[in-house]
């Protein structure tokens, strides 16, 4: 039993492994808008923070840290603890994503994702299509209020946080 458990861990590491890097999209520069907004960390944060937990990865993630690199990267950085036979296991993650627009809503895309000093950004996609719905419910790309239409155009990143701009348009009677 032990071996086939170590075996079909030791699959498992390799195709993950096998999961390096995925290429950054090709983006257009971040319109400038009409309206400007900045997010940090204490929004995105506990936003990742669940969206981990809501992916069906098994075990805890806590000590979840976003930072921002000048451009277009933001990366997460936590601890996931898990049990293996008993044992409890914790190991450092590691996610690297790019911010970018799409039809109004805001989408962040995998780069590359460690786990243990391990790639597994193959894995990790699940991951992107959670933090995606959320971002979205968090933030909305689209908002009708009165005689305007608000969309959002584009996002940079900066040091402490994402900058995202939105256009305001008269909406037709």
């Amino acid at each position: 039993m032990i071996g086939i458990v170590i075996g079909g861990a030791a699959v498992l590491l390799i195709i993950f492994a096998n999961s390096g890097t995925n290429h950054p999209l090709v983006t257009h520069p971040s319109e400038p808008g009409n309206i400007t907004a900045q997010v940090d960390a204490s929004l995105i944060g506990p936003i990742a923070q669940q969206s981990l937990k809501q992916s069906g990865i098994p075990g805890k993630i806590s000590n979840i840290q976003v930072t921002f690199a000048e451009g277009s990267e933001m990366t997460i950085t936590g601890q996931y603890q898990y049990t293996v036979l008993n044992i409890p296991v914790t190991q450092q993650f590691t996610i690297v994503l790019q911010p970018g627009v799409d039809a109004c809503k805001l989408q962040l895309h995998i780069i590359k994702a460690n786990y243990g000093g391990i790639p597994v950004t193959g894995f990790a996609t699940i991951f992107e299509n959670t933090i995606n719905q959320k971002l979205h419910d968090a933030i909305p790309s689209t908002i009708a209020n009165g005689t305007y239409a608000i969309c959002m155009v584009g996002v940079h990143t900066q040091p402490n946080s994402i900058t995202i701009n939105f256009t305001a348009t008269p909406r037709s009677a």
